[in-house]
């Protein structure tokens, strides 16, 4: 699939989403956003604004928040990978190599590892959008896929 493709069947899956009745933490439209751009192959960019209602004791976004933040945007990857209309999480894992700071932009690039049968690999990087070469956190999952 090329980045267009997956662009546009991320941008129906996400339409889906919005409609949704289910309030969960991060809402396509209010608290992330799918960033257009001419990206590689198999990857997506997101964008979500950091603030107060995100950090932890230490003043800076808890680790809870950027773990669904990242699975929300490997999940929907997977799901417009594939063209379904959800992909559960199998597993995930996330290192933390910075802290992400309140009151920033960060983005989440979300790529495509591998596609098979019943599964998904995928991997995430979470960067600030003011410096992108400087990785935050990344992550690595499996997501269902429910043929």
């Amino acid at each position: 699939m090329t980045h267009e493709e997956l662009y546009q069947s991320a941008v129906k899956f996400i339409a889906q989403r919005i409609d949704s009745p289910a309030h969960a933490w991060p809402r396509f439209g209010r608290d992330i956003a799918l960033v257009e751009e001419d990206g590689p192959a198999g990857s997506l960019l997101f964008s979500c604004h950091t603030d107060a209602s995100m950090s932890n004791p230490l003043g800076i976004v808890h680790g809870g928040v950027t773990a669904s933040l990242v699975d929300t945007c490997m999940g929907v990857t997977c799901s417009a990978q594939c063209e379904r209309a959800a992909t559960p999480t199998v597993s995930m894992t996330l290192n933390y190599a910075r802290p992400v700071p309140l009151d920033a932009e960060v983005r989440v690039r979300a790529r495509t590892v591998r596609v098979g049968a019943s599964s998904g690999q995928m991997s995430a990087e979470v960067f600030l959008a003011a410096r992108p070469d400087e990785i935050l956190v990344t992550a690595s999952g499996i997501y269902a896929i429910r043929r």
